[in-house]
C-alpha cells in the first residue's frame, strides 16, 4: 500500500506548528483530507487506526509508544493535523522515509522544521496470511521475508514478475524452458511456480488474497499480472500453513494498489530492441470516501528468436468506499495475452546462430477475467473482520508444431513409404464389364440333383435304342454336362423327362441328414460340374463362366444384392454364418434368410468392417430354396502392371499401402532405420528414409478453460501482547479440458504447416480438422480450510508464533480417455484404401484390358473411421474392445485430509539484531492433471511363466497407459499428497543506520514427492518417487552508502533426491537403449537410476546478485545489476552420470540376431554452464514530471542458457540418412544426441519516457 507521512516535532506538552513545505513527492498524499473517530486510547492502537484510516503506513518501536495515551481525534482533517493531535504531550515526533511515516523521540532542535526527505529504516508492518487485517513487523516474523515495494518494481522496468525477482531476491533463479519474458520458471529455494503443465508446483502465489494458481495443474500465469498495479510483493519462505496448500517451499503475496493512497496519473512508454513497445499508465484518486483506481499494461514485441511475437494486454480497476469503520472494495482484472515461446534448441545449432528456432511455432493464448469483492471493519479499536469473494474464469488455448519424432512407425512395425502417383496403376483391378459398379461374378446355383456321393446327376439318352437313364456326371468336359438334372425346389425331390416324354422322380437322388442338428433328412443338391472349367483367368484364377447364365446373373435375392452392394460401397466383406459367437466384434448384421440344406438351417449375413471393398463370402438362398455360391472375379486383370501393395498397420487395423521399393526390390521406409530391421541385409541403418508424404511435424491444440470461486473470512485482534488472527476459507473449481494431434510438414525455416495434398495418403490426421481427439476431462476440486496466527509478545523483545491449518479437499474428475496412447500415437491412425479398383471397357471392344485400368488413388481413400478400430488378438484379450475411440468415461474421487502447524520465535537481542527460528508443515494434492497422467502400479495378470505360474505386471506398463502432454492423459490412479517440513534459523540486523543486512539456513523434507517420468517422444506419466529435500543458506546486504544505494544477495541451494527410483530416461548416455514401452512393459529399457543425493535438474547450486546504483546528480542516476548463477544438471540427467560421447550400448531384445541399439554421441555433458549478465541502466529527471531512462540488458552480450533438457537433434549432419528442405534427417539413426538449451536473450537497449501527474501541487496543509 503507498502511504502518506508527516514529521511533527513537539517540544514538552505541546505540539508545535509545523513547517508546511512538505517534499514534493508526498504533496498529492498529504492534501487530500480524511474523516476520522478516534476515542483517546493506546497510543499503538491509535497509530494503527489512524494508519488504516488515512492510509498511511505508519512504523514505530512499540517500546517507544508503551504506556503511552493518545488524545481523542473525531472529524475532517488534513493527515497532518491528525498526527499532531495524536502525538500532542507524547513527546514523539515523525520522521519520513519515502512514503511511510516513523515515529520517533521528539527533537530539541529549532521548532519550525523543514519536513525534508530523511532516510532512517522504518519498522514496515507486513499482512501475514492471505487476507488483510493482522500487522506484523519484520522482527515478529521468524522468517526471512523480502520485500519489492511499487518503487522498486516501477524503476527496475522489468517485464516480468520472474525476471524482477530474479534480479533482486535471494534463493531466485529463473529456468526459461519456454523462451518467452512471460513463461520463465520461477525456482525458489528449490521450489518452482511455472506457467508449464507437467510442472511440479510448490509455491502459492497470491493476488490481492486470491491464489492464482490455476486449478488444472497449479500453473501460475505470469502474463496475467499486472506489474503496474502492485503496490508490494513479499515472498514468505517456508512451508507457511497460513497460506494454504501447495506451500512447501513458500509463498508469494502481492497486493495492488488503490485510490486511497493518494491522487495518482502515472505513464511510461518504452521501446526498444526485439521490436518491443510498452504502454503502462494508472491512475487513482478519491474524495475521502470513495476511491478508484485504474491501470492499463500493454506490450507487443517480435521477440528475439525468429518467429517469435508476443502480445500482452492488462487492464485492472478498483473502486471502495470507507467511512470511519468499514472499507468496500471491488476489483476486476482482465488479461487477453498471446505468447509465442519456442522452446529450446539444441547445442549444435546454438553454435550455429542463437535465434533461430528448432520449430515453430509454439503459441498459448491466454485470457482471464477475474472480479473481486473485499471488505474490512474494525468492529473496535483493536479487533476487525476482514473478507473476500471472488470469480475468476481463464481460459488457455494452446497450439504448438514439434518434431515428429515417431515419423518412421514403431520399432517393431516400421512405416513403409507410400505414393499417391495420379501417372501410374497403383491399385489391382477387377473387370466390371456391365459397369454396374461391382466387380463381375459368377453365380452359381446349387440345385443339381446329387446321389449319396454329392455327385451331379445328369440325363443319359442311349443313341440307339433312346431309352433314358440317369447316372453320375463329375466330368465337366463331358457332354453330360449339358444334361444336368435341375430341381425346381429345394423340398422336392427332382424329376426328368424318360424316353416317353413322361416326368419320372429321380431315383438316384439321395437323401441326406441335415447338419444343423434337427436330424431331418434333405434332398442332396450339389453344383455344375462345369464349375471346375471356369478358372480361366489371368494366373489360373476364376474367370467368366462358361455355365450358361452363371456370369453376372441376377441375383434373385434382392435382400442379398442389397448386402453385396452395401458390402462394395462401404468397405466391408461379407460372410455368412450361423455361429453367433464368432461375430467379428463391430460386425453390422444386416439380414439372416433360411437356408435347410447343404450342412446348416440358417445363415445370418454379416458385414465386417475391413476398409476394403468386396470380399464376399458365402451365398443367398432364392426363392425355390437352393442356395446360390456369389463368387467373384477376384483377380486383378492388370497384376503385370501395378507396383503391387505392401503392408502398412495403423492402430487395430492391418492395411496395405502401394509399395514404393528400391532398385533392389526392397521395402523404403519412411524412417531409413527401419531398413535393416526388415530386410535382414546385415548392413543396419543403410537406407536413407523418405521424403515424399513424410510428415516431420506433429500438432498439438489444447484448450483449458476453468472456473473458480470462493470465499475467505478472517477475525483479527492487534493487542498490545498478541496478534491473533482466525480465519476460514472456501475455494471451489471447475476445469474442462480437450485436445487434438495432427501432422503436417516443417518447412525451410522449420515453421510447421499443414498440407493434406503433399501428406501421405494413408494419414488420417492430416489437418486440424481431422485431428485425433486425445480425451476429454471434465473435473472440479473444492477445498474447505480453517486456520489461525498467534504472535505473542512476552516482553518487548521476544516473540512467540504459532500457526496451523487444516484442509479437506474433494477431488472429482470425469475423463473420458483415448486409448491410443496405449498402442502408438497419432502416425498411426490411417485411411484405408477402397481396393480393388474397378475396370471397365472404355473401349467398348467388349474386352476389358489391364490398361484400361485405373490410375492413382483418386476415389478410393477411406477416411478413418474409428469403428475399424478392434482388437481380438489377446493383446488386451479377445474382448472386442475398440481402441480408437475414448474409453467410457472414468470418474473418480479422491479426497485429501491434511493439519498442517508451524512454530516460530524472534528474539531481538540487541537493538540491531535479530535472531529467529521457525519449523512448519505443508501439504499439496495433486493435481488434477497429475491425478489424469498417474503411473499406477497396481499389479494385474500378465499371462504364465515357463513353469506355468501365474505373472503379474504393474497396470501402467502392462497396459500401456501413458500421457502425451500437453494433449493426452491416461486415468486416474491415486497419487499420494505431498507433505513437507521445514526448519529455518537465522539473523538480521543494522550494520549502519542505513545498511542492513540478513542470514539465514534452512532445510525443507519432502516425502510423496511427486515427479514427470518420460517414457519416449510423446508419452509420459506422473508418479510419486519417495523423498526429496531442498536445503540452504541465503544472505544479503543492502541500503545506502552516501549517493550510493547497494544490495548484495547470495545464496546456496541444494535440491537433491533422497529416494532410490527408476526414471524412464532415453537419451542420457547411461541408459543405452534406444527402444521404447512398446517393446518392454516391465520398462527395463531407457531407464535411469537415481540415487539419494543426485542433484536436481534446473536448480544452480550457487547464485548471487548485486545491484548498485548512483546519484550523479539530483537528476541523473545511474545503476548496474548483476546476476550469477552456477551450473546446474539439465531435465532427463537426474542420476548426474549423463556424458558427452556414445552411449552405452544396450542390444535391444526383439531383432532376431541383428544389432538393434544405435550407439550415438552425446552432444555436451547433461548442465547448462555457469554464468554471469550485467545490466546497465541509467535515468534523467527532465522535469518535476518527466524522466526519460535507458537500460541495456546484457550488457556485454554473454551467451548463457538458463534451463535445458537432453533430446535428440532431428536436424543432424547426414551419415546416412536424406536430407529435406527443413535440414530435417529422414534417417533417426543419424540423431546425434544434443543438450537442449533454453538460451537467454542477447544484448538488448530499451529506452523509456515516464510521465508523473503534478508532482508540485502544494498540500493542503
Amino acid at each position: 500500500m503507498a502511504v502518506s507521512a508527516v514529521l511533527i516535532n513537539a517540544s514538552n506538552t505541546l505540539a508545535v506548528e509545523l513547517n508546511t513545505q512538505i517534499p514534493m513527492e508526498q504533496d498529492k498524499t498529504f492534501m487530500v483530507p480524511v474523516t476520522l473517530d478516534i476515542p483517546s486510547q493506546q497510543l499503538a492502537s491509535a497509530l494503527d487506526k489512524l494508519g488504516k484510516a488515512a492510509n498511511m503506513n505508519i512504523a514505530f518501536p512499540t517500546d517507544l509508544v508503551l504506556g503511552k495515551q493518545s488524545s481523542a481525534v473525531k472529524g475532517t482533517m488534513t493527515r497532518k493535523e491528525a498526527l499532531s493531535r495524536l502525538l500532542a504531550n507524547t513527546g514523539l515526533d515523525a520522521k519520513i522515509e519515502g512514503t511511510a511515516v516513523y515515529i520517533q523521540k521528539a527533537s530539541n532542535k529549532d521548532d519550525n522544521i523543514q519536513l525534508d526527505k530523511i532516510e532512517v529504516r522504518a519498522k514496515r508492518f507486513y499482512e501475514i496470511g492471505p487476507l488483510p487485517g493482522l500487522g506484523l513487523t519484520k522482527e515478529q516474523i521468524p522468517g526471512n521475508i523480502q520485500t519489492l515495494t511499487a518503487k522498486d518494481i516501477k524503476e527496475a522496468h522489468s517485464v516480468s514478475i520472474t525476471d524482477l525477482m530474479n534480479q533482486k531476491l535471494q534463493s531466485v533463479t529463473v529456468n526459461d524452458y519456454q523462451s518467452n519474458p512471460f513463461q520463465m520458471d520461477l525456482q525458489y529455494r528449490g521450489f518452482t511456480a511455472s506457467p508449464q503443465l507437467g510442472t511440479a508446483q510448490g509455491i502459492s502465489v497470491f493476488l490481492d488474497g486470491i491464489r492464482v494458481n490455476e486449478p488444472f495443474g497449479d500453473v501460475v500465469n505470469w502474463d496475467m499480472i499486472p506489474m503496474n498495479a502492485l503496490s508490494s510483493l513479499d515472498i514468505f519462505p517456508g512451508s507457511n500453513p497460513v497460506y494454504g496448500l501447495g506451500t512447501l517451499g513458500g509463498a508469494l503475496s502481492m497486493r495492488t494498489k488503490s485510490g486511497f493512497d493518494g491522487q495518482s496519473l502515472d505513464a511510461e512508454v518504452l521501446a526498444g530492441s526485439f521490436g518491443r513497445k510498452q504502454f503502462q499508465i494508472s491512475a487513482g484518486g478519491n474524495n475521502g470516501v470513495i476511491a478508484g483506481f485504474v491501470s492499463g499494461n500493454f506490450f507487443l514485441e517480435d521477440g528475439w528468436r525468429d518467429n517469435s511475437p508476443s502480445k500482452v494486454n492488462q487492464v485492472f480497476g478498483k473502486a471502495e468506499w470507507q467511512n470511519e469503520r468499514t472499507r468496500l472494495g471491488l476489483s476486476m482484472l482482465y488479461a487477453g495475452n498471446k505468447l509465442t515461446g519456442n522452446g529450446l534448441l539444441p547445442q549444435q545449432m546454438v553454435d550455429q546462430n542463437a535465434k533461430q528456432v528448432y520449430t515453430s511455432p509454439d503459441e498459448s493464448k491466454n485470457d482471464l477475467l477475474q472480479f473481486q469483492l473485499s471488505g474490512v471493519w474494525d468492529v473496535t479499536d483493536t479487533f476487525n473482520i476482514t473478507g473476500q469473494i471472488y470469480n475468476r474464469k481463464s481460459k488457455r488455448k494452446s497450439h504448438t508444431s514439434d518434431v515428429n519424432e515417431n515419423f518412421g512407425g514403431d520399432d517393431d512395425i516400421p512405416a513403409t513409404a507410400s505414393t499417391r502417383d495420379r501417372s501410374r496403376q497403383l491399385l489391382p483391378g477387377l473387370p466390371d464389364i456391365n459397369r454396374d459398379g461391382l466387380p463381375d461374378y459368377n453365380d452359381y446355383p446349387m440345385n443339381v440333383a446329387a446321389d449319396a456321393n454329392y455327385n451331379p446327376l445328369a440325363r443319359y439318352v442311349d443313341p440307339v435304342t433312346g431309352v433314358v437313364t440317369i447316372g453320375a456326371c463329375t466330368d465337366a468336359n463331358d457332354p453330360c454336362a449339358n444334361n444336368l438334372i435341375y430341381g425346381n425346389n429345394f423340398g422336392t425331390q427332382a424329376q426328368y423327362l424318360d424316353e416317353n416324354n413322361q416326368l419320372q422322380n429321380v431315383a438316384d437322388q439321395a437323401q441326406v441328414a441335415a447338419t444343423d442338428g434337427s436330424n431331418n433328412q434333405v434332398w442332396n443338391w450339389t453344383y455344375d460340374p462345369r464349375i471346375s472349367n471356369d478358372f480361366t483367368g489371368p494366373g489360373g484364377n476364376l474367370g467368366p463362366s462358361t455355365i450358361p447364365g452363371a456370369f453376372n446373373a441376377t441375383v434373385s435375392s434382392q435382400e442379398y444384392a442389397r448386402l453385396v452392394r452395401f458390402a462394395w460401397e462401404n468397405r466391408a466383406a461379407m460372410k455368412a454364418t450361423n455361429n453367433l459367437y464368432g461375430l467379428t466384434a463391430g460386425i453390422v448384421a444386416t439380414a439372416t434368410t433360411s437356408h435347410p440344406g447343404a450342412g446348416n438351417l440358417s445363415y445370418i449375413y454379416d458385414v465386417v468392417p475391413t476398409g476394403s471393398a468386396g470380399g464376399v463370402v458365402g451365398g443367398y438362398t432364392d426363392s425355390s430354396g437352393f442356395f446360390h455360391g456369389y463368387w467373384e472375379l477376384g483377380e486383378p486383370i492388370n497384376r503385370a502392371l501395378y507396383s503391387g501393395l505392401c503392408a502398412m498397420t495403423g492402430t487395430g487395423n492391418i492395411g496395405e499401402t502401394p509399395c514404393v521399393k528400391d532398385a533392389n526390390g526392397n521395402y523404403i521406409y519412411r524412417d531409413g532405420r527401419a531398413a535393416a530391421i526388415d530386410n535382414g541385409s546385415g548392413f543396419p541403418y543403410q537406407a536413407t528414409g523418405y521424403i515424399e508424404g513424410t510428415p516431420t511435424a506433429i500438432f498439438n491444440d489444447t484448450q483449458i478453460d476453468q472456473l473458480g470461486k470462493g470465499a475467505a473470512l478472517q477475525l483479527n485482534w492487534n493487542l498490545d501482547k498478541h496478534k491473533l488472527m482466525v480465519g476460514g476459507s472456501f475455494d471451489t473449481s471447475d476445469s474442462t479440458y480437450d485436445s487434438k494431434q495432427y501432422l503436417g510438414f516443417l518447412d525451410k525455416n522449420r515453421h510447421g504447416y499443414v498440407d493434406p495434398s503433399q501428406l501421405g495418403w494413408e494419414y488420417s490426421a492430416n489437418s486440424p480438422e481431422r485431428g485425433f481427439a486425445l480425451n476429454d476431462f471434465k473435473g472440479d476440486n473444492t477445498t474447505k480450510s480453517v486456520y489461525f496466527s498467534e504472535t505473542w509478545t512476552p516482553t518487548k523483545s521476544l516473540n512467540i508464533n504459532a500457526s496451523a491449518r487444516f484442509n479437506h479437499t474433494v477431488v472429482n474428475n470425469k475423463l473420458d480417455v483415448s486409448k491410443l496412447g496405449s498402442f502408438g500415437d497419432v502416425n498411426r491412425i490411417v485411411n484405408l484404401l477402397n481396393y480393388p479398383a474397378l475396370c471397365n471397357d472404355n473401349n467398348n471392344d467388349g474386352t476389358i484390358e489391364a490398361s484400361e485400368c485405373p490410375t492413382g488413388l483418386d476415389g478410393y481413400i477411406v477416411p478413418f473411421d474409428p469403428s475399424y478400430g478392434y482388437m481380438g488378438d489377446g493383446f488386451l484379450g479377445s474382448d472386442g474392445n475398440n481402441i480408437l475411440s475414448m474409453a467410457a468415461g472414468e470418474k473418480e474421487r479422491f479426497k485429501y485430509r491434511s493439519f498442517n502447524p508451524s512454530l516460530g520465535m524472534t528474539w531481538q537481542a540487541q537493538e540491531n539484531l535479530n535472531l529467529y527460528g521457525n519449523w512448519s508443515r505443508g501439504a499439496r494434492t495433486p493435481t488434477t492433471i497429475e491425478l489424469g497422467c498417474a503411473f499406477d502400479d497396481s499389479p494385474v495378470f500378465d499371462g504364465y511363466d515357463s513353469d506355468g505360474n501365474p505373472k503379474y505386471a504393474k497396470r501402467t506398463w502392462r497396459e500401456r497407459r501413458s500421457c502425451n502432454l500437453p494433449g493426452a492423459m491416461s486415468g486416474d490412479p491415486y497419487l499420494k499428497q505431498v507433505r513437507s517440513k521445514s526448519l529455518e534459523f537465522g539473523a538480521r540486523g543494522l550494520l549502519t543506520e542505513d545498511i542492513e543486512w540478513n542470514a539465514s539456513i534452512y532445510r525443507t523434507d519432502l516425502t510423496d514427492d511427486i515427479y514427470f517420468v518420460s517414457v519416449n517422444a510423446t508419452q509420459s506419466y506422473f508418479q510419486n518417487i519417495g523423498k526429496t529435500r531442498r536445503q540452504g543458506l541465503e544472505m544479503g546486504v543492502k541500503g545506502k552508502v552516501g549517493k550510493a544505494s547497494i544490495g548484495l544477495n547470495y545464496s546456496l541451494t541444494d535440491a537433491t533426491f533422497q529416494s532410490e527410483f527408476t526414471l524412464a530416461s532415453p537419451n542420457n548416455s547411461s541408459a543405452g537403449s534406444v527402444y521404447d514401452i512398446s517393446y518392454d512393459k516391465e520398462g527395463t529399457f531407457e531407464q535411469i537410476k537415481v540415487k539419494p543425493g543426485n542433484r536436481m535438474p534446473g536448480i544452480p547450486l550457487h547464485n548471487l546478485n548485486a545491484n548498485f546504483s548512483y546519484d550523479v546528480t539530483e537528476k541523473w542516476n545511474i545503476g548496474l545489476n548483476m546476476i550469477m548463477h552456477s551450473e546446474a544438471f539439465l531435465r532427463g540427467n537426474e542420476n548426474n552420470k549423463h556424458k558427452a560421447g556414445p552411449a552405452s550400448p544396450i542390444t535391444g531384445p526383439i531383432c532376431g540376431g541383428y544389432m538393434c541399439t544405435i550407439e550415438r554421441t552425446g552432444f555436451g555433458e547433461g548442465k547448462t554452464a555457469g554464468y554471469t549478465v550485467f545490466n546497465f541502466q541509467t535515468s534523467y529527471k527532465i522535469s518535476p514530471e518527466w524522466i526519460f531512462g535507458m537500460q541495456v540488458n546484457n550488457l556485454f552480450d554473454k551467451e548463457y542458457a538458463s534451463a535445458g533438457r537432453l533430446g535428440l537433434n532431428a536436424f543432424s549432419p547426414s551419415i546416412r540418412g536424406v536430407i529435406g528442405e527443413s535440414g530435417f534427417n529422414y534417417n533417426s539413426a543419424d540423431w546425434q544426441g544434443s543438450s537442449f538449451l533454453g538460451i537467454g536473450a542477447p544484448r538488448s537497449a530499451f529506452f523509456t519516457l515516464s510521465y508523473q501527474f503534478n508532482p508540485n501541487a502544494k498540500p493542503s496543509f
